[in-house]
Formats: structure tokens, C-alpha cells, sequence
């Protein structure tokens, strides 16, 4: 329910009394939704709790060197930008020096496919999705 909903329900207390009501005395307030990124179905988490056991088993077995065999990855875009702002490439001239000219540059909106996997010591790959590309199961 609003502010203006229970506004309407009692039209004789002011704007400025609901809110100070609900917060104060009855201690609510208002709170974002914890943001996931996608709805598990319970075999998804009974397969997730599944390899989260086989890698503590195999942790417990091995030590650190379990972990050095672990590879992970992660894509995200990248957004072409023009290289310099026309304040990054201000010179240093005298105040009486004639004033250069530098053309507008606008932020480009393209944007490409960066994936990057890893281990725990180092980067192993970066690697760039050729323009018009797609990822698919077939690919």
C-alpha cells in the first residue's frame, strides 16, 4: 500500500503525518528487491549442492592443488570510446599562445564480446567475439 493510498483511506491526517507514522512508529520503510540472476527450479539447486560436494570432497583429497586445476570464465561488452577527451589533451601554452582547435568527438555505441577465463594464478585467455557473431550451443 502507498503513501497516497493511505492517504485517500484517512483524508484528515496531512501528507507529511503518514509518511513520519509509518516509518516512526510503525517501522517500516521501504526496500529494494534483492536482485538474482534468474529463478532456479529445485533440481538446478539439488544439482548445484551436488558439485559444491564434489568439489569439497575433492578439496579435502587433494588441498591447493585441486585448486590450481580449476578454470572459470565470464563475458561481458566492451564499449568503444574515442581514445582522448578533449580535456585529457590539453597542452601546456603560454596564456598569450593561440588556442588550437579539437574536434567534438562523440562516444561510439558500438560494443563487443569480451570473454575472459582465468584460473587462481593468472588470466589464460581473453579472447574478442568477431562483429556479428553468435555463441550457440553448436558453435
Amino acid at each position: 500500500m502507498t503513501i497516497r493510498e493511505l492517504h485517500h483511506i484517512i483524508p484528515k491526517a496531512s501528507k507529511t503525518t503518514i509518511p513520519e507514522a509509518v516509518t516512526e512508529n510503525l517501522g517500516y520503510r521501504k526496500l529494494c528487491a534483492r536482485w538474482v540472476p534468474k529463478m532456479l527450479m529445485d533440481d538446478h539447486k539439488t544439482k548445484r549442492m551436488g558439485s559444491t560436494l564434489k568439489f569439497l570432497t575433492h578439496y579435502a583429497q587433494e588441498g591447493d592443488e585441486f585448486l590450481d586445476s580449476i578454470v572459470t570464465g565470464d563475458e561481458t561488452w566492451v564499449l568503444h570510446h574515442p581514445p582522448e577527451s578533449k580535456q585529457q589533451s590539453l597542452p601546456w601554452r603560454h596564456t598569450h599562445s593561440r588556442r588550437t582547435r579539437k574536434l567534438k568527438t562523440s562516444i561510439s555505441m558500438k560494443k563487443i564480446m569480451a570473454s575472459v577465463f582465468w584460473d587462481r594464478k593468472d588470466i589464460l585467455l581473453v579472447d574478442f567475439m568477431p562483429p556479428g557473431a553468435t555463441v550457440n550451443a553448436a558453435a
